[in-house]
């Protein structure tokens, strides 16, 4: 593993070039009403003809470009329905240059649309973000959002889809800056990777974000519309049969489709997709279990079947409309459907013995055919408006509604000699939930200065049902169990205020912050009423500076205070029988979580790419943990509890760019120390448990002649301590090849995932733990060899490739 940290570094390392120290900023305006032109092209050209960088102006026209060398460049201006300008810039000697207004002349001759196409910097970094750009990941085409947060230099991401952000598996997810009230992998899963822009790992949040999450924030950004008009894009993409067979019940099924499109006229703005994905997994797990209860141990292997049949589809739609200079309006809508089936049937070998003498007690052979349905539909309205009052004052106000009904299933059958019943369960649920967020927030503009202040309310229910059935030998009909059974219900409710300063001087940007919350948790068991309220006043202070040290370097501080909150699930102490072998509970008293961070890291701005380095550390008070006890001889109690403290100390290393012009690496390393200690459930032994973990994400794609391209996406999670046992080492390895047909109006891709390395267990994982009176450990074995074709469609410019015949005359009468 050290040559490959070394050969990964080296790799990084190889790609420093010139460095960069003058800045180049100006606008655009059309030249008759002088107004200034947004989502204009610009690109900076080199002696040699070649692009060095190219940006889109902002809504106000205006660019910046960063860090040039000193010398003499050509600026190259392109819009739609405009003519093209080409200036010639010198900046030898001159640290900044803010150019006079670029005046653009409409183009009364332009009879096509003109694509241009530039090349965005794949990774860029601010005081408390990192920003990576989507279209990097070639192997998350046709996937969703989670598979290219997966492959961010401090993401991973786990065999049970569960992401961690620098070790941190809690995390908030936006959607263009806003939030959701559903779990993280739930949001990423509705929205399709061919839909997103960029990503943004928000690593220090400042004061206006909700301090939820305590590795930080995951922001995605869908793309909208750079000109006027049209624009579409369709992706479709279909799976090969399974190379390898686990004896599952089923065949696996894979394929998708979504189609995006962004319009843009005058003062409105449309953009809205559609998606639909199956994506079908086999599986095995082999598992061992043993319990000790008094004089009796008791042993439990087992083995079968555990795949997953799952899809999901969608559909967002955002619109924007400029009231005029000093009103705008945005409107933004989800709804999405999810889906997943897990199955797992398994068999089992019980066997008890008396452990002094070795003795045994009783023996039981049984299959255990078990189907784990979970099901829900999601829908959401977000409504902004701003108010720009005056060139120093601005207000926002916000209103987001969701309503997300979310219900599922459990069957359980216990079989002895493939033929006899000896148990029969079934669990059901249905847990809606409804959440409202209403914002205020007000913009003040002082020279170089801003300051952000604002009222958040938010609030969300959640009314559930739970019902559990079951049906012993003999028996032919099931009966509810009411000590399994109930109803609960939940409410969450945060009002806070925020003041956040920003201000930039001539190297130095720096951020102060301040947040009050006052937080209120109220669950009530209905059917025992039992109440079990907890409320908190707390303060979240944060800090944020970055400093130009010249030549392409900055570096960068930040500190915050951050919380994870328990969600409803981790505080339901209504049983679920899950598996044969365990017993799912939470627990209504658990208390959140609340995280000191702090970070620090250089930044290498390069010719062709970038570099950077954070050292960081946390400290969590009552990190939530998932534990096992002894319930019965074969069934272990699965709940959640609070440990004393956990400490985690890391360093992280990446970036991107070019080694060859065909040639473009991407990647990153993440070490980190971590410690977590903690008193277990009624265990008298205080546990403590630390190592040394580490997660590599890297890839390498080659622009290849004819239009073809080929790429190869690595992720590694090590083995990670628990405060009960420990977690296996993760390994997915990914290939791509495209191909571009009809000047790249269409890509077609083969993805070849999950890669078989030999013994190395790819897309495999093993979960242990252990207490004084039980042992548990269970190897997750998920399918190898995924193969999947994918092609992509940008219907406009195929239009415009093969130019389609019209209709001249008839269009006309008509």
């Amino acid at each position: 593993m050290q040559k490959t940290l070394l050969l990964f570094s080296l790799l990084l390392l190889t790609a420093i070039a010139h460095a960069q120290n003058s800045k180049l900023s100006g606008t655009i305006q059309d030249s008759l009403s002088k107004q200034p032109l947004a989502y204009v092209s610009i690109a900076v050209i080199d002696e040699k003809n070649q692009i060095v960088e190219g940006e889109m102006t902002d809504a106000n026209g205006r660019f910046v470009f960063a860090n040039l060398n000193a010398q003499q460049y050509y600026l190259q201006v392109k819009s739609l329905g405009y003519k093209q300008r080409q200036l010639a810039i010198d900046l030898s000697g001159q640290k900044q240059v803010n150019l006079q207004p670029i005046l653009l002349s409409a183009d009364s001759e332009t009879l096509e649309t003109v694509h241009i196409e530039g090349q965005t910097a794949a990774q860029k970094h601010s005081a408390d973000r990192q920003v990576y750009q989507a279209n990097q990941y070639k192997n998350a085409v046709g996937g969703t959002a989670l598979d290219i947060v997966k492959n961010l230099p401090a993401a991973a991401v786990d065999a049970a889809g569960n992401i961690s952000v620098r070790g941190n598996s809690g995390i908030l997810v936006l959607v263009n800056g806003k939030p959701s009230l559903v779990d993280p992998a739930t949001i990423l899963t509705q929205i399709a990777a061919n839909d997103v822009s960029e990503v943004e790992f928000i690593s220090s949040p400042t004061a206006q974000y909700d301090p939820d999450g305590k590795g930080g924030i995951i922001n995605i950004k869908t793309k909208k519309s750079v000109g006027s008009g049209f624009a579409w894009v369709m992706n479709l993409q279909g799976g090969l049969p399974s190379i390898d067979d686990y004896d599952n019940l089923k065949k696996q099924q894979r394929y998708s489709a979504d189609v995006a499109f962004q319009y843009r006229k005058d003062k409105l703005e449309l953009s809205a997709s559609a998606n639909y994905l199956r994506n079908d997994n086999a599986g095995f797990r082999d598992g061992d279990v043993n319990t000790i209860i008094g004089d009796k141990q008791t042993f439990f292997p087992s083995k079968g079947e555990r795949s997953f049949d799952k899809y999901n589809y969608g559909l967002r739609l955002n619109a924007g409309y400029e009231l005029n200079e000093r009103h705008q309006l945005s409107l933004g809508a989800l709804a999405s459907r999810r889906f997943q089936d897990r199955v797992a049937d398994i068999y089992y070998n019980n066997r008890s013995i008396v452990p002094s003498t070795g003795e045994t007690i009783s023996t039981l052979d049984y299959f255990n055919p078990n189907l784990q349905n979970k099901q829900g539909k999601f829908y959401l309205l977000d409504l902004a408006y701003t108010w720009k009052i005056n060139p120093a004052h601005s207000l926002q106000l916000g209103a987001i509604y969701e309503y997300a009904d979310i219900y599922g299933s459990t069957k359980n059958n216990n079989i002895e000699n493939q033929i006899d019943t000896i148990q029969r369960t079934y669990n059901k649920y249905t847990n809606p939930l409804k959440g409202l967020r209403l914002s205020a927030n007000h913009q003040w503009g002082i020279g170089n200065a801003k300051i952000n202040s604002g009222y958040q309310l938010r609030r969300d229910e959640q009314d559930g049902n739970f019902e559990y059935y079951a049906a012993e030998r003999n028996q032919r009909d099931l009966s509810l169990i009411p000590e399994f059974s109930g109803k609960m219900k939940a409410s969450n409710t945060v009002h806070a205020v925020y003041s956040q300063y920003d201000q930039k001087f001539d190297k130095l940007s720096l951020s102060l912050g301040l947040r009050y919350e006052y937080y209120q948790r109220d669950l009530i068991l209905l059917h025992t009423q039992e109440s079990f309220p907890y409320s908190i006043h707390q303060l979240y202070p944060s800090i944020n500076l970055m400093r130009d040290l010249g030549e392409g370097w900055s570096w960068k501080m930040a500190a915050s205070r951050r919380v994870q909150r328990n969600n409803n699930f981790e505080l339901n102490p209504i049983p679920e029988r899950e598996h044969s072998e365990t017993l799912e509970q939470g627990d209504p008293e658990l208390l959140p979580e609340f995280i000191s961070q702090a970070e620090t890291g250089l930044v290498k701005k390069l010719n062709k790419g970038s570099l950077f380095m954070n050292a960081y550390f946390q400290h969590s008070k009552n990190p939530i943990q998932r534990v096992n006890s002894v319930y019965a001889d074969t069934i272990l109690h699965r709940v959640f509890t609070n440990a004393d403290y956990a400490n985690r100390l890391g360093v992280e290393l990446g970036g991107e760019g070019k080694l060859f012009q065909w040639l473009q690496i991407n990647g990153g390393i993440n070490l980190y120390n971590y410690k977590i200690t903690g008193k277990v459930l009624d265990y008298e032994q205080v546990r403590s448990n630390q190592d040394w973990v580490y997660s590599i994400n890297a890839g390498v794609q080659a622009s290849l002649p004819n239009n073809w391209s080929a790429g190869l996406q690595v992720n590694y999670l090590s083995e990670r301590p628990t405060v009960q046992g420990m977690d296996s080492r993760f390994l997915t390895p990914n290939f791509n090849l495209s191909k571009s047909f009809w000047k790249r109006a269409m890509t077609a891709q083969l993805q070849w995932q999950f890669i078989e390395l030999g013994k190395w267990g790819v897309n495999e994982q093993r979960i242990t733990t252990s207490a004084p009176d039980f042992y548990t450990t269970t190897n997750y074995i998920y399918e190898k060899n995924v193969f999947l074709l994918n092609l992509n469609i940008n219907l406009q410019r195929l239009n415009q490739v093969l130019k389609l015949p019209k209709s001249e005359f008839g269009e006309k009468e008509f």
